[in-house]
């Protein structure tokens, strides 16, 4: 049978192509549309086979069938790692994601602009000290990082884990005076690496800690320099940088890059875009499964939907 259209629907069921719209896709209650109406909407929309286009989606069910991402920017690496296996990771579960740009200051707008069925936070800074999700209809998640409200949920790597691994890489490496370079941003993620650092590789083999913050939320070059030097001086011929936003730019200063020539192995967590091409013995990472982190984020919305 071929597909109908929205016009098609209302036509046949003796309404608005609105009101069917607004049946469609789960709307009826905030305009008070009788039961009856809704009844013979949906009836007939199933009798003519109509199907919605993926961005012009309206289910049979009240869903939309789009899920919302949301970042400040896709220019970011990570961001555009994870929006890829989102969609992927939607498709096989048959829904879109609709990536939409956002701050701090207008997520709540865009949480609300569109009839999502669930919601994907891509990035730390969106979220600030709470969401208030009972003024939210669908369910969010955070996807790659540990958010600071505790009722929302979460899909990220486990820090952890990877901090260790990243030790075990550098002594593999002969590294053994272990330097950390962390960014003024206070996270979760971040005590986690923290904690991981002083007690499985400074109390465990009784070194002191070797670390040194950035002075500012902004990843300059000729602070991440200094901050190297700092921590060279105190010893360390390996450094641990913080985040792969830092190590990338970082690895872009040939100043920085000269340091590695002079024997200091770098490490951070998850590669970073074009370290393929760095020379060799400059930068080791860990890796996270994002495809795989991202199949369970999907699985987390499917289930609250």
């Amino acid at each position: 049978m071929a597909r109908s259209t929205l016009n098609q629907v209302a036509q046949q069921a003796g309404v608005s192509k609105t009101t069917a719209s607004l049946v469609l896709n789960g709307k009826a209650d905030s305009v008070n549309i009788a039961q009856s109406t809704r009844r013979r909407v949906l009836d007939t929309a199933k009798s003519l086979n109509y199907q919605p286009g993926k961005f012009n989606p309206g289910r049979l069910n009240g869903k939309s069938g789009m899920i919302g991402v949301f970042a400040s920017d896709y220019t970011n690496y990570s961001n555009r790692q994870w929006l890829q296996e989102l969609i992927k990771a939607a498709e096989k579960k048959g829904y879109v994601i609709l990536p939409q740009v956002a701050s701090l200051q207008s997520l709540k707008e865009k949480l609300n602009a569109l009839p999502f069925d669930a919601g994907i936070i891509i990035e730390h800074e969106l979220v600030g000290d709470k969401i208030d999700q009972e003024k939210i209809e669908f369910p969010i998640i955070c996807a790659g990082f540990i958010p600071g409200p505790e009722t929302v949920k979460f899909i990220a790597p486990d820090y952890h884990q990877q901090t260790n691994e990243v030790i075990q890489l550098l002594y593999r490496h002969n590294k053994k005076a272990i330097g950390m370079l962390w960014t003024k941003e206070d996270t979760k993620e971040k005590h986690q690496k923290k904690v991981t650092y002083k007690e499985n590789y400074c109390e465990r083999f009784d070194i002191p800690p070797n670390m040194a913050e950035l002075p500012s939320k902004e990843f300059n070059p000729k602070e991440i320099k200094e901050a190297c030097l700092q921590l060279i001086e105190k010893g360390a011929n390996a450094i641990i940088l913080e985040t792969p936003e830092m190590t990338s730019e970082a690895m872009k200063d040939a100043e920085i890059r000269g340091i590695g020539k002079e024997g200091v192995l770098f490490a951070t967590y998850n590669k970073i875009e074009g370290g393929e091409f760095l020379p060799q013995n400059l930068l080791i990472h860990t890796s996270s499964d994002i495809a795989k982190m991202a199949d369970q984020v999907i699985e987390e919305c499917v289930k609250g939907i």
